[in-house]
């Protein structure tokens, strides 16, 4: 009886006017978007190589010139743009992607939008996250709207329990259809999308990509399983279809716009932390109280002789103002972090946005990767530390006294540049991606759990006459 219901309710879908539509909606997307992939990646890429290239250069031209200059000198690592950003953007484009560092110190990071043009950033663009996240979610809902109360204005619900079929048999036949039907309009779109951006080098067919086009699919299926069980609450909780359609889309609205969109709002109110003018302003008053309590001679120069005292003055002085400068300014990167993490579980009551970042983790992309990124260039800038210390060590004609922020008092010697560390960006492991995906994971099993259950309750209680 369960499998004539779900062919019933399956061939009800694929002959149906939304089918097609939403079919050719969502190829059409996909396509767009793959295209425009393919012309931007390269793009994108080729800047990359270009800005990198010329860091090298600086790093090597400091190298020849001495060891001090390579080590004081601040530099950029920026972060390279991800070959599977065809499937998930995880909005990098919002988030810093270039790092400050030096041997002595990570200062911070920046964003560079790359972009010729300010205002474009703000727009999101098309990839398979945007595309599952608001089109498949809304044509979930489409499918569901209407799955009992629609029948009962058809008359059709009263006809169908009359035979030897029981209220919940019914009513998963109808879930499960729904969400075949919906993965039956986007595996295609995934293929041809998969097709374009390997046919044309944008990205290539390996394990991870496999593994990460698989994680899409199953990330994808379980949100479609969500929305599938909201949108037979909204059925069930309904008497008519229009009442139904209307629950429904405001559902959706909610879910897709309000609270990922509210998140600024929240964390502001919710988690405050200080304002970078405070932070600034507290600095600024560590540096001025240290410099007071300098010894006489703490700001003296004299680069002809570094073995003269004022230049220990000024290297001690120079230590001290780094530390605490960084004890300020490390504490308030984890007050940020801090507050964009308490936000993000709070915004994950939505299904869309703990799909968004169960998307986000798989694919290693986004706010995880930059986290990564960020705590390896601090183990990297204790090694960069210790290299340049133990080259200083070796010359006899330096005082040895470090300073952190001028070429002065340390070795002048060259260093060959093949021996100089550099940091690379490791990719995240699976269990670098496992971990942050595993709560939004259970979050999104539990709720299509708890709404489908809640749906089944009001279904077994519901007037189908």
């Amino acid at each position: 009886m369960f499998k004539t219901i779900l062919k019933r309710e399956i061939l009800h879908n694929l002959y149906s006017l939304r089918f097609i539509l939403s079919l050719v909606l969502i190829l059409a997307v996909f396509i767009a978007h793959s295209l425009s992939f393919v012309r931007s990646h390269p793009s994108a890429l080729n800047s990359y190589r270009e800005s990198r290239g010329l860091a090298v250069k600086t790093m090597q031209k400091d190298a020849s010139g001495s060891a001090t200059r390579l080590a004081v000198t601040q530099r950029n690592y920026d972060l390279r743009p991800r070959d599977n950003a065809f499937i998930a953007d995880a909005k990098e484009k919002f988030l810093p992607n270039s790092l400050v560092f030096s041997a002595w110190n990570v200062f911070g990071f920046q964003n560079k939008s790359g972009s010729s043009n300010p205002f474009l950033p703000s727009y999101d663009e098309l990839n398979w996250m945007f595309i599952a996240a608001l089109i498949i979610s809304f044509v979930t809902f489409l499918f569901t709207f209407d799955a009992v109360s629609g029948e009962k204005e058809s008359r059709t619900l009263a006809q169908a329990l009359s035979n030897s079929v029981s209220r919940g048999t019914l009513l998963f036949g109808k879930y499960l259809s729904a969400n075949l039907s919906v993965m039956l309009i986007l595996v295609p779109g995934v293929l041809i999308s998969l097709l374009i951006v390997l046919s044309t080098g944008a990205a290539s067919w390996n394990g991870s990509l496999a593994g990460e086009a698989a994680a899409y699919l199953a990330a994808a299926g379980l949100l479609t399983a969500v929305m599938a069980a909201f949108g037979l609450l909204c059925s069930v909780l309904a008497r008519n279809s229009n009442v139904s359609l209307l629950l429904a889309l405001s559902a959706w609205i909610l879910f897709a716009v309000v609270i990922p969109n509210s998140s600024g709002f929240l964390a502001k109110n919710l988690f405050p932390i200080e304002k970078a003018e405070t932070v600034m302003k507290r600095s600024n008053k560590a540096r001025e109280d240290l410099s007071r309590a300098a010894p006489p001679g703490s700001w003296m120069m004299n680069s002809g002789n570094p073995f003269l005292p004022q230049h220990e003055l000024r290297a001690n002085l120079q230590r001290k103002l780094l530390a605490a400068e960084k004890q300020i300014r490390d504490a308030y990167y984890l007050n940020m972090f801090r507050q964009f993490e308490q936000t993000r579980r709070l915004i994950a009551i939505s299904p869309v946005a703990a799909f968004e970042y169960l998307i986000e983790a798989s694919v290693g992309g986004g706010y995880q990767r930059f986290r990564k990124v960020w705590d390896d260039l601090h183990i990297f800038q204790i090694q960069f530390q210790d290299f340049f210390t133990a080259l200083d060590a070796k010359d006899p004609k330096s005082p040895h006294w470090f300073n952190p922020s001028e070429d002065v008092s340390t070795t002048r010697l060259p260093v060959p540049f093949e021996t100089v560390p550099q940091f690379t960006e490791r990719s995240m492991s699976f269990a670098d991606r496992f971990k942050p995906a595993f709560k939004y994971l259970i979050t999104l099993i539990l709720m299509g759990c708890v709404v489908y259950f809640t749906s089944f309750i009001l279904f077994v209680r519901y007037d189908v006459r």
